[in-house]
């Protein structure tokens, strides 16, 4: 009853077992979290068609990785491509806003 009564917005979860014959749990306390979140990475078709993109792509994923598995290697350069390109298309995307609205002002 006391948790129930400090925490009246809490609710648990039951997460997938996937392998262990564990069942972990998720408590949500209903309150917002103080951090703060980064945006979810989305890939976008559009992006294949800029120019260059495979190459840029080849750049980043063959940068240098000096780590001791394989497993760490593969999430680093999943990490640091996802973050080039999180960059990447925020820029690609300001300059097409810019672009756009400027062949879009009257001509006198």
């Amino acid at each position: 009853m006391e948790w129930e009564q400090k925490y009246p917005l809490a609710t648990v979860n039951t997460l997938s077992r996937e392998i262990s014959d564990h069942t972990s749990l998720l408590l949500c306390t209903g309150e917002e979290s103080q951090l703060k979140k980064q945006p979810v990475f989305k890939f976008e078709l559009g992006c294949l068609w800029r120019e260059d993109f495979f190459e840029i792509v080849a750049k980043v994923w063959s940068s240098e990785n000096r780590v001791p598995t394989s497993l760490e290697k593969w999430q680093n350069k999943i990490r640091r491509l996802r973050q080039f390109l999180r960059g990447w298309a925020k820029d690609q995307k300001g300059t097409y806003k810019k672009n756009k609205s400027f062949s879009e002002r009257p001509r006198s």
